[in-house]
């Protein structure tokens, strides 16, 4: 048999039954193959057929797998003591082949056939399904129910928000659409429907402050007493007259702190825009500590450079507090 490489072996490994296995790889790696093998060597193991449960997340893979490991036993029902030995050993089964070891491959084939119920790959909702008819009355379900496909479901709340935007409560279908395009309205009812258990009861403001780590009563007066602490707009007019002598970047951030007119809870946005990294970021929204202005600038102002990291140190905390405030407003 041809040596293994290491991405074999290591596939030969994590198909081993007797060790109790995490895998991680990208698509199109070898993910599939290694449960198919996993499953195979089980069986060669002597484990029964009906003994074996594969959960995968989609109907596509559980039908891929299945359709893998029926292909596999088949050919080994067709092949000869040669060419069987040497396949076993490829699946990482090294051991000597008696011809009773080869005869009992070959009726893997019909007895995963034969199996009542065949062989159990399934999807995870699928498994949780027959639980549940299972154990209807502990469950609180109907032994009938049906599970909803995910177009279908898609397809119910979007009638749902249709119904509320034409009843009497169009009101609260007008507020949350200034916030929210179609696909995010679509992304929102999914959300809620996934919580219901969190609706059924009427919240106070004060519980969703709570919910946002927030403390009572917290509002945009006591956001901006936290990021206006007195001097700002003295500080940002000597940043912009610094950022406006520099570089390219540092001009374009002058163009935007010149824009803000107020200093309050809405120049937060443009506040965060200017100081914090992206969400692409390593550190996505984490001040942008000794970077502004740039380099050149900032050692001739070490002063206003200090200055300007604690306001920013100041913006980063206050982005949370804005979110949740405004998440817990908008609730």
């Amino acid at each position: 048999m041809t040596p293994r490489d290491d991405a074999t072996e290591a596939q030969v490994q994590a198909a081993d039954p007797n060790a109790s296995t995490w895998l991680a790889a990208n698509a199109g790696s070898g993910k599939t193959r290694v449960l198919t093998d996993r499953v195979a060597r089980l069986l060669l193991n002597g484990v029964e057929p009906q003994k074996v449960l594969c959960l995968t997340y989609t109907k596509a893979a559980a039908s891929e797998m299945q359709n893998r490991l029926f292909k596999r036993l088949g050919e080994w029902a067709m092949l000869p003591d040669d060419a069987l030995s040497t396949a076993l050993a490829e699946l990482g089964v090294d051991q000597t082949f008696a011809p009773k070891r080869l005869s009992e491959a070959r009726t893997l084939f019909a007895r995963a056939i034969e199996t009542p119920g065949g062989l159990k790959i399934q999807t995870i909702h699928s498994f949780c399904a027959g639980l549940l008819r299972r154990f209807p009355l502990e469950a609180g379900v109907s032994p009938q129910f049906t599970e909803i496909e995910d177009r279908a479901a898609t397809l119910l709340r979007g009638e749902i928000v249709d119904d509320l935007a034409e009843g009497s409560e169009a009101w609260r279908v007008a507020a949350i659409a200034q916030h929210l395009g179609g696909s995010d309205l679509n992304n929102l009812t999914y959300a809620i429907s996934s919580r219901r258990e969190a609706f059924a009861h009427p919240r106070s403001r004060t519980d969703l402050l709570r919910d946002f780590d927030l403390p009572d009563e917290f509002s945009s007066d006591d956001l901006s007493g936290r990021l206006f602490l007195g001097g700002e707009r003295d500080l940002l007019d000597r940043l912009i007259d610094v950022l406006s002598q520099s570089g390219v970047s540092d001009q374009r951030l002058a163009d935007r702190l010149r824009g803000l007119k107020n200093l309050d809870v809405a120049a937060c946005p443009t506040l965060e825009a200017v100081f914090l990294t992206g969400p692409s970021a390593k550190e996505p929204f984490a001040a942008k500590l000794g970077k502004i202005p740039a380099k050149a600038a900032a050692q001739s102002h070490p002063d206003l450079t200090a200055e300007v990291d604690q306001f920013m140190l100041r913006v980063e905390e206050v982005r949370r507090l804005r979110l949740g405030l405004q998440a817990a407003e908008m609730a």
